[in-house]
């Protein structure tokens, strides 16, 4: 079928959660301290708290001391965040939970393609290569050690109302196609993790930079998959 979702933004946010979550692959660069104030002081206009999640999942791209220069950096420029810090790196037992729930519901499937295999095969469109669902009704290449995991985008239309940038929509299958939420190298996929985190968490608004606006709609497809609620989006 085809799943729709238009987010209207309502005029009263009570009990505001917002965060900032960077990754440490690197020190806190001018973009990114937009997004944190940005998303800081969006969450003290509605009196609401801002809280800090490190989103250290990817450890091959990870600069040693990264994290504590982030955390001294925020703290340098006044932004003090509530309750404790959230590392994604102590979750991944929660992110499988996820994982195999939605393989047991067959909205996930394993994927044993290589990186060049898909370029054989797919098309390019504006936000990469569009997977061809080559292994949608079973991998292809069973002798393989390694697999990745992917979501299923059946036909699904998301249209969404960021706050700053108005309606933005995307046919997941057609721009993007089954898209991995486990990684062959066996670290989960910053789509899967970033949802589960924002839906236990409570989030109810995300302030993040215009360069992550793409990911959104995969992003609340899986929101529309898992039964989460929706937040409100706002990309700077």
């Amino acid at each position: 079928g085809v799943y729709t979702k238009v987010i209207q933004v309502p005029q009263d946010k009570p009990n505001y959660i917002g965060r900032f979550a960077p990754s440490p692959s690197g020190l806190l660069h001018l973009g990114s301290l937009v997004a944190a104030v940005g998303s800081y002081l969006q969450s003290k206009a509605n009196k609401g708290e801002w809280l800090v999640r490190i989103e250290d999942l990817d450890p091959p791209r990870e600069i040693a001391g990264a994290t504590d220069a982030i955390l001294q950096s925020l703290e340098a420029h006044g932004l003090h965040w509530d309750k404790d810090i959230t590392y994604q790196s102590e979750r991944t037992e929660i992110y499988q939970e996820v994982l195999d729930q939605l393989l047991h519901s067959h909205n996930a499937y394993p994927c044993s393609c290589s990186r060049k295999e898909i370029e054989v095969l797919a098309e390019r469109g504006e936000l990469g290569m569009i997977y061809p669902g080559t292994c949608r009704n079973g991998p292809t290449q069973t002798t393989r050690a390694h697999f990745s995991y992917r979501l299923r985008t059946k036909n699904a239309y998301i249209a969404f109302d960021d706050i700053r940038l108005g309606r933005r929509s995307q046919h997941l299958r057609r721009e993007i196609g089954d898209f991995v939420i486990k990684r062959t190298d066996g670290y989960f996929a910053y789509q899967l993790a970033v949802v589960v985190d924002d839906a236990l968490q409570g989030m109810t608004e995300i302030v993040r930079g215009e360069d992550l606006l793409p990911n959104t709609p995969r992003q609340i497809y899986l929101q529309i998959i898992l039964g989460y609620p929706t937040p409100r989006y706002l990309h700077l």
